[in-house]
């Protein structure tokens, strides 16, 4: 279940090109929108929001307070700088907590396969995102799957195994195969005889004349 997280924001006045003496003072401009809220732009402190978003991702519902005033928000985008990778605006979006919402969230592993324990096998993530449906309060920041079933090269997860869970739905196809095992000396060995230069023929020459017999 995700946390709500704290974050203060002001008012921000200044737009356009004048936004980079914000980021000088540790700011970030951010613009907070949604259903049935009036557009505002805002800025907030560089530091706290970094460490929020580090800990929890897009997922992490966001109980940001703007001059005081608090709204349940999530992080909707973000934009970063090309060379640097520094947060340089944030979209914020205002949801009601008592309407259900379809937000991406990542399947992360846990256990360990035996193949892959050997040295035998390597995981294959097939899809790190799932698709879910649920109150905003009760959003998971991740969801868990156990490959320590996958005991042989032929299994694999599908969506459908995912635990059911009263809190959220999964909407992606539940046919879609989340994580597989490739064998890898299997794949070694083929590599290796492909690349095995095939021995060069035997060179028979006639006897010419004069050679002893």
């Amino acid at each position: 279940m995700a946390t709500m997280q704290t974050l203060a924001a002001q008012t921000r006045t200044v737009t356009g090109k004048k936004v980079k003496h914000l980021r000088t003072q540790g700011l970030i401009p951010a613009t907070v929108y949604g259903k049935g809220f009036e557009p505002q732009n805002v800025q907030v402190p560089s530091r706290p929001f970094n460490l929020l978003y580090r800990q929890t991702g897009k997922t992490a519902l966001i109980n940001l307070t703007i001059d005081g005033t608090p709204s349940a928000v999530f992080v909707q985008a973000l934009q970063r700088h090309p060379l640097s990778r520094d947060i340089i605006h944030i979209d914020f979006k205002v949801v009601n907590l008592l309407i259900a919402v379809h937000v991406e969230v990542p399947v992360i592993t846990i256990g360990e396969s035996p193949l892959v324990a050997r040295g035998d096998a390597m995981i294959n993530h097939a899809l790190g995102i799932v698709m879910v449906e649920s109150l905003p309060a009760e959003l998971p920041q991740h969801i868990e799957v156990d490959i320590s079933g996958l005991t042989s090269v032929e299994k694999s997860i599908h969506v459908r195994d995912i635990a059911l869970n009263s809190n959220y739905k999964v909407l992606t196809d539940p046919d879609a195969v989340l994580i597989s095992l490739t064998q890898i000396r299997a794949a070694a060995a083929d590599e290796a005889a492909d690349a095995t230069p095939a021995a060069e023929p035997e060179l028979i020459r006639r006897p010419r004349a004069g050679d002893e017999a």
